[in-house]
C-alpha cells in the first residue's frame, strides 16, 4: 500500500468518526433547511436592479422604501456568515473534541502506532480529518446559500465566498490548542472546555489596552499580552470575516497572520509532546 493511500484511509476513517455525530448531523440539517427556505419559501422581484416584491410562504411583503438588491443580499449574506463563523466553530468543537483523546485510547493508538506511518504523519493526518468537518459543513452552506440566492435574484456577491475560508481558518487555528489539550491530557471534556474558554474571553482580551488600567502588578500586564499574543484571536477574525463579506477593506490582518503563526506553534509543540509519548 503506497504511503498516499495509508494517509488518505487515516484521514477518510477520521472524517466518518466525525460524519456519525449528531452535531455533524445537525448542522448539516439545518444547512438544508436554510437552502430549502431560500428556495421554495422566498420569492423576489428585482426591477432595475431593486427590489420590486419579496414573497415569503405566500405572504407579499411590504417596505416602506425601495431597497437596492444588492444591499438587501449583502446583508443576508453577511447575518449568514457571521452565524456560520460563530455556529459552525461552536459545533464543530462538539463534533471534533474527541477525535484526539479517542485515538490515544489504549488498543487504538497501538494499532495506529504499529502503522508504517511516522507518529507526526499520524497526528498530522487526525489533524486533517478533523478540518475536514468544517470544510464541508461551511462549503455547503455558504456556497449553497450563495449559488441560490444569486441565481434567484441575479446579483452574484463574490465576497460572501470569503467567509468559508475564514471559518475554515479560524476553526483549524482553535483545533492546534484543541489538539495540544487532547494529547497532554487525554480528556475530551478538557478539550472543549478549553476551546470556549478561549472563545469567552477573545472579545474581552480585544480590550486588554482599557483592562491595563486597573491592573495594580506588571505581573498581571504581562499575563495579558501573553495570552494576547498566544491564543486563537476568534473574535478579531470574525471581524475580517464580516468586514470581507461586506466589500469593506481591511486594514489590518494581523488578527490572522498571528493566529495562524501560534497556531503553527502550538501545532508544533502537539507534534513534539505526541512523537516522545511512550504508547
Amino acid at each position: 500500500m503506497s504511503l498516499f493511500i495509508r494517509i488518505w484511509a487515516l484521514i477518510s476513517l477520521t472524517f466518518r468518526e466525525s460524519l456519525a455525530k449528531k452535531t455533524f448531523i445537525a448542522f448539516f440539517t439545518i444547512s438544508t433547511l436554510v437552502h430549502l427556505f431560500f428556495i421554495f419559501a422566498v420569492n423576489v422581484d428585482v426591477v432595475d436592479g431593486a427590489l420590486a416584491m419579496m414573497n415569503v410562504f405566500g405572504k407579499d411583503i411590504e417596505t416602506s422604501r425601495k431597497f437596492d438588491i444588492s444591499e438587501m443580499i449583502v446583508g443576508i449574506e453577511s447575518v449568514i456568515a457571521t452565524l456560520v463563523y460563530n455556529g459552525g466553530i461552536f459545533l464543530a468543537i462538539f463534533a471534533a473534541a474527541n477525535l484526539v483523546p479517542t485515538m490515544l485510547e489504549k488498543g487504538n493508538i497501538e494499532l495506529l502506532v504499529s502503522k508504517p506511518l511516522s507518529r507526526p504523519l499520524i497526528l498530522l493526518c487526525r489533524f486533517i480529518g478533523a478540518q475536514s468537518i468544517m470544510v464541508f459543513n461551511v462549503t455547503y452552506l455558504v456556497g449553497g446559500s450563495w449559488l441560490i440566492l444569486s441565481m434567484k435574484t441575479g446579483f452574484w456577491h463574490w465576497p460572501y465566498l470569503y467567509s468559508i475560508p475564514m471559518a475554515i481558518a479560524a476553526f483549524a487555528i482553535m483545533y492546534t490548542l484543541m489538539a495540544l489539550i487532547g494529547v497532554t491530557t487525554s480528556s475530551t471534556g478538557v478539550s472543549i472546555m478549553v476551546a470556549y474558554v478561549v472563545l469567552f474571553f477573545s472579545p474581552m482580551l480585544i480590550e486588554k489596552d482599557k483592562i491595563y488600567a486597573f491592573l495594580s502588578s506588571k505581573v498581571y500586564y504581562y499575563l495579558l499580552e501573553g495570552l494576547y499574543h498566544a491564543l486563537p484571536k476568534t473574535f478579531e477574525l470574525g471581524q475580517i470575516n464580516r468586514d470581507l463579506v461586506m466589500g469593506k477593506a481591511i486594514g489590518d490582518w494581523s488578527a490572522l497572520w498571528t493566529s495562524s503563526f501560534a497556531g503553527l506553534v502550538i501545532l508544533s509543540l502537539t507534534v513534539f509532546i505526541f512523537s516522545k509519548k511512550d504508547f
